[in-house]
């Protein structure tokens, strides 16, 4: 598995990979900082009880656990 690596391949795969981990950042604050505390504001203000209000409740788990799926797919 020697692969000779030129300067032009080995700098477009670390501009690739800087890249896809920016991205990955940008998502990961998106989804922690934006999408889960607007969706439990808009939760709350619902004002939802019973079965509704138990399904509707894992939403921000589900949000939560986004980041780590992008995070798996990356690497």
């Amino acid at each position: 598995m020697n692969r000779e690596v030129t300067k032009e391949s080995g700098s477009s795969d670390g501009a690739t990979v800087a890249g896809m981990v920016v991205g990955l950042v940008i998502g990961i604050v998106l989804v922690v900082a934006v999408a889960i505390p607007v969706t439990q504001g808009v939760i709350v203000s619902a004002n939802l009880t019973g079965t509704t209000a138990t399904v509707v409740g894992v939403i921000p788990i589900l949000l939560a656990m986004v980041p780590a799926v992008m995070v798996a797919q990356l690497f």
